[in-house]
């Protein structure tokens, strides 16, 4: 079985280098993927990153190559 984090583009983590950090100590820890919401709607006055630019951020980052959900 794999296991991945789904997360939402919103607040904290509309940061890429935040979303980069926490891909990289999830596949330290043995995660197989790190996958993004794909729409950005959110409330007003909310941080909102485009999440496929935001996925780059881990791909570049990721051991595996991005190969993985990364």
């Amino acid at each position: 079985m794999r296991r991945g984090l789904f997360l939402a583009p919103f607040g904290e983590f509309s940061d890429p280098r935040r979303v980069a950090d926490l891909a990289s100590s999830a596949e330290r820890s043995g995660w197989d993927g790190l996958f993004l919401w794909d729409h950005i709607l959110a409330d007003p006055g909310t941080p909102v990153a485009d999440p496929w630019v935001t996925l780059a951020a881990p791909a570049t980052a990721a051991a595996r190559g991005g190969t993985r959900g990364y």
